[in-house]
């Protein structure tokens, strides 16, 4: 195996596979920016449907507005991860480092792919993957001395009220009125809101 690696590493080989796991960070730097965005955009509709009275759509967007931050957060986490480890690559001589590298990468990549589960996120780690099959070598050499992470990107149910609870609280400074606490007074509140707008 180690002889196996070594003949690897002698030609272009690692020249090559650090240019593709720069490009691929710079996807990551993307699919974060991607997720952002998408985090954003749950966050308005999640207020649109409080303000209209439908809490179980506001939940539902709610909890996805804190899904698409922890996965964006994630990617970002993964992102630095594998840049530091990247950053090491570069700088080794050594066979054995560089295998226990490599391993850290594929291990980050891993980490990377279980969690966070979107369709692009999958697709840009299958790439790399499916391309560099040399982390099979370095997994199989690789042992301790590398740092892992773990990234948790469940959503809870208080995580979904706090964001609920920031909406309630700028419609209620931008209203003058609080959100009621009981589901009945909320389309006495939503005709009293479009009344405000219409006044302005």
């Amino acid at each position: 195996m180690l002889e196996r690696f070594k003949n690897w590493l002698s030609g272009n080989n690692l020249k090559n596979l650090i240019h593709k796991i720069d490009v691929f960070t710079r996807k990551l730097d993307y699919q974060r920016k991607t997720l952002e965005k998408e985090s954003l955009q749950n966050r308005v509709r999640a207020r649109k449907y409080r303000e209209q009275g439908n809490d179980a759509a506001a939940k539902l967007y709610a909890e996805n507005t804190v899904r698409y931050q922890k996965w964006a957060l994630g990617v970002d986490t993964y992102r630095l991860h594998i840049m530091s480890l990247l950053m090491k690559l570069k700088q080794t001589q050594a066979t054995a480092d560089t295998a226990r590298i490599l391993g850290g990468i594929h291990r980050a990549l891993n980490g990377l792919r279980s969690s966070v589960n979107t369709q692009n996120i999958t697709q840009v780690v299958d790439q790399i993957d499916s391309q560099i099959e040399e982390f099979d070598i370095a997994q199989d050499m690789a042992q301790d001395g590398l740092e892992s992470i773990e990234v948790k990107t469940t959503v809870t149910p208080q995580e979904a009220s706090k964001v609920l609870a920031e909406i309630d609280q700028e419609i209620s400074v931008e209203t003058g009125m609080a959100l009621p606490s009981t589901p009945s007074r909320i389309a006495e509140l939503e005709k009293e809101i479009k009344r405000l707008k219409e006044e302005k």
